[in-house]
């Protein structure tokens, strides 16, 4: 026999059922969590992300009291202003990173609810384990995924934590309790930058205040190892601002960098860690300056799913007729 797959454009969903006409009890995502009637989407440890956003919040208060304050009486009021742009950026994109659908492709009914047209029967067997491709001069091999009944379009890859298909699947932030996908990467690439550059600004500003104690005492008749003991006394909280940002500015500015060499590449985070093209051959590497465009700069296009009601927004019905058929063997 053959099943017909209507084959959409990349991404979408495959079934030989008309949109809409899924079970009512038929859930199409996984274990992510629905908010505020369907307009926000996490992971299901999406509580992580409330230590992130305290480890960057309370810091960042302090600093503008301690520092900042510093700042704005020595040296003007533009550092301070800078920095805080910067804190209440990368919270903004903490939340926005956390909060959205990182690209869930729509669960499928099970393969024996699908009605073959052609045969006029349902399906009895589980479709091919795999499916071959050739895009852009690569072959590819389609996976079925028998969690949603899809086969997962290329970079696509089943989320074991959200229990969901992630189109352009990056990797699972446990510090922000949601997938990182093609929907939100680059949300999570601007978290990542402004919490980089915010962590370097605080702690180059929190030593140079001590730096500018030390002097004050030296100038004053004091050693040099006295004068950096005697600041540090004075001005406790800076040294704790020291020590906590340069705990943290390793991560923050390694991350970053990663995922900018990532960039330049056109690698995900789980494409890199397995070594998909460690060959050399990246069908989607297009050069440095369009694949960070192509990323950060494309459009964002809209859900395939109303989170609240569970249906499928797109692609409608109408868009399905227009779409051609494309035959695979079904091993009798």
């Amino acid at each position: 026999g053959w099943f017909a797959l209507p084959l959409l454009r990349v991404g979408c969903v495959a079934s030989a059922l008309p949109f809409g006409a899924m079970a009512d009890e038929q859930k199409i995502y996984g274990d992510s969590k629905v908010l505020c009637g369907g307009r926000f989407i996490s992971g299901p440890d999406g509580r992580s992300c409330i230590a992130s956003l305290l480890m960057i919040c309370a810091p960042s208060i302090v600093w503008q009291i301690d520092v900042g304050s510093f700042l704005y009486k020595e040296y003007g009021a533009f550092l301070s202003v800078f920095n805080g742009i910067l804190e209440l950026a990368s919270l903004w994109f903490l939340l926005a990173t956390a909060l959205s659908d990182p690209g869930i492709v729509p669960r499928q009914e099970s393969f024996t609810e699908q009605y073959d047209v052609r045969t006029k029967s349902f399906r009895m067997k589980q479709p091919n384990r795999y499916f071959d491709i050739v895009l852009r001069g690569h072959s590819f091999k389609l996976k079925y995924c028998t969690t949603c009944n899809i086969y997962r379009p290329p970079r696509c890859t089943h989320c074991s934590v959200c229990e969901n298909c992630v189109e352009r699947f990056d990797h699972h932030c446990p510090w922000i309790g949601n997938c990182v996908g093609k929907r939100n990467y680059w949300l999570f690439y601007s978290f990542v930058s402004s919490t980089a550059a915010m962590n370097v600004i605080s702690l180059a500003t929190s030593i140079g205040k001590i730096i500018f104690i030390i002097n004050r005492r030296t100038s004053e008749g004091a050693s040099v190892g006295g004068a950096l003991i005697g600041a540090m006394g004075e001005a406790p909280v800076t040294t704790a601002m020291v020590f906590y940002c340069t705990a943290l500015v390793w991560f923050t500015v390694g991350l970053c960098m990663y995922h900018t060499y990532l960039l330049s590449t056109n690698q995900t985070t789980y494409e890199q860690v397995k070594g998909t093209y460690s060959d050399g051959r990246n069908p989607f590497h297009r050069g440095v300056v369009r694949n960070f465009r192509d990323v950060l700069c494309a459009p964002v296009r809209r859900r395939y799913f109303d989170a609240e009601k569970g249906s499928l927004r797109w692609p409608s019905a109408e868009v399905k007729s227009s779409v051609r058929d494309l035959k695979m063997p079904v091993n009798e």
